[in-house]
């Protein structure tokens, strides 16, 4: 892994995202590329004849606050680089056509599993992106278990080995496969995939997918770091839903890896 794309709304650089993407470009002797994310800015919605509530809610104040904050942190980002010895980069005002292009150069995009934008929305993200993502959640940034959703398709495989290249040390975690009894056998991971990973049970869940997921994270969602895939790319899977990413997203506190062809 060399270069790992971090997404950042420009006022807001959250510590888990942070400290989650120095350890992994530490581990991986990554570089670091910071995207600021150019969001909307709204103007004040009730105009006053008084000057000075104008003047302090005004579209040009709050850019330039916004902007003033961002250089605030990406000198705290810089600093933090030299204590670890990652090299690191940035790009402001990012649109979201640009963001998909320097998608394109990277192995990953480390961002919040739960965005701040007005502008843009993680659907749009996970969907365009040219590489894998990883959404991390602030109540799982330290991984001590991977859920692996698999259903037999060359996309579920391509997810599992794809995080398994990239992260190797999380693999010496706990690992879960997790499968969806449809009343039909799943072609079996392959081999080489599943001996990267030295701690494996598989879990078979029946019912409703999204309510049997959901319960089985709820008890095992802290410090997990979900893994699936084919977001956003027309796939019919139950288990690849982008519902079903959205799920897991919004109602738990795991952190999320989704990779597609």
């Amino acid at each position: 892994m060399k270069k790992i794309l971090i997404l950042f709304n420009g006022i807001n650089a959250p510590w888990h995202i942070t400290t989650f993407a120095l350890r992994v470009a530490k581990e991986n002797g990554s570089d670091v590329h910071v995207l600021f994310l150019k969001d909307e800015v709204n103007s004040y919605p009730y105009p006053s004849d008084i000057t000075s509530v104008q003047k302090d809610f005004s579209p040009k104040k709050e850019r330039a606050d916004n902007t003033e904050l961002q250089e605030k942190n990406i000198e705290l980002f810089t600093s933090f680089c030299k204590d670890v010895n990652v090299a690191c980069f940035f790009e402001r005002n990012v649109s979201l056509k640009n963001l998909v292009d320097f998608t394109g150069g990277a192995d990953i995009v480390i961002t919040d599993s739960h965005d701040e934008f007005q502008k843009y929305a993680l659907k749009d993200i996970l969907a365009l992106a040219k590489c894998p993502v990883c959404l991390v959640s602030i109540n799982a940034t330290q991984i001590k278990a991977n859920v692996l959703l698999y259903d037999g398709t060359d996309d579920a495989t391509l997810a599992i080995e794809t995080y398994s290249n990239l992260f190797p040390k999380l693999c010496n975690e706990r690992s879960f496969i997790v499968t969806i009894n449809e009343g039909k056998d799943n072609k079996p991971l392959s081999k080489d995939v599943l001996q990267k990973f030295t701690n494996v049970q598989y879990i078979s869940l029946s019912g409703n997918t999204q309510e049997k997921l959901i319960e089985f994270l709820d008890q095992h969602a802290e410090n997990s770091m979900v893994v699936m895939g084919a977001f956003g790319r027309g796939a019919i899977s139950r288990l690849f839903r982008p519902s079903l990413s959205n799920a897991v997203i919004n109602q738990t506190s795991a952190s999320l890896f989704l990779a597609h062809n």
